[in-house]
């Protein structure tokens, strides 16, 4: 009787969750990025891209690691949109943030 209870409290609970992962998976707001924007209809009207040498991160803070920084400005019409877009060799990672301006989405690249 012990391990039916078990069981069933386990399997509620693993529902439970599941259910509540759902929900936040739904209520995330997705960014936009270059590839949404170029579906809508905007058009990269220019790009930069230049390589940063930066200090590594623990454990190897004596060691470079390369940053590729592209900058896209796009437009559709008379609206712009500016995107910053970030791969960090030591970690593996793209980062891609866009706004309305190019400041703006500085901000939220260096957070």
């Amino acid at each position: 009787m012990k391990k039916l209870f078990l069981t069933a409290s386990l399997c509620m609970l693993t529902f439970i969750l599941i259910g509540m992962l759902q929900i936040c998976a739904n209520d995330s707001t997705e960014t936009p990025n270059v590839l949404e924007f170029k579906r809508q209809g905007w058009e990269v009207f220019e790009k930069q891209s230049r390589l940063e040498s930066r200090l590594g991160l623990k454990p190897y803070e004596n060691l470079k690691r390369e940053v590729q920084v592209v900058k896209y400005r796009l437009r559709k019409g008379a609206k712009f949109s500016f995107c910053l877009v970030e791969y960090d060799s030591q970690l593996d990672t793209i980062r891609e943030f866009c706004a309305e301006s190019e400041e703006k989405a500085r901000k939220q690249l260096v957070r």
